[in-house]
C-alpha cells in the first residue's frame, strides 16, 4: 500500500494566489474611489446649497423691500387725500 503523492499543480496555484491578492486590493481600490467621489459630491452640495440660501435672501430682501415701498406709497396716497380733503373743507 504505497501512497504516490501527486505534485500539486503550480500554475493552479499561480492562479489561485494571485486572486487572493487582487480581490482585497481591488476592494481597497474601489472604497478609496468611493470615498473621494463622496467628499466632491459633499462639497458641490455645499456649494450648491450656499447658492440656494443666498438667493432665497436676496428673494425676501427684495420681497421686503418692496413691502416697504408699497406701504410708503399707501401712506403718501392717504397723506394726499387729508390733504386734499382738508383743502375741500377750507381748513
Amino acid at each position: 500500500m504505497s501512497k504516490v503523492k501527486s505534485k500539486p499543480n503550480t500554475k493552479k496555484m499561480i492562479i489561485l494566489m494571485s486572486l487572493g491578492l487582487l480581490i482585497p486590493v481591488f476592494l481597497v481600490s474601489m472604497a478609496f474611489l468611493a470615498v473621494n467621489s463622496d467628499a466632491k459630491n459633499q462639497e458641490k452640495y455645499k456649494q450648491q446649497q450656499a447658492e440656494m440660501i443666498e438667493k432665497i435672501k436676496a428673494k425676501e430682501t427684495a420681497k421686503k423691500a418692496k413691502a416697504d415701498e408699497d406701504i410708503a406709497a399707501e401712506a403718501d396716497q392717504a397723506v394726499s387725500e387729508v390733504l386734499a380733503t382738508q383743502k375741500a373743507q377750507g381748513f
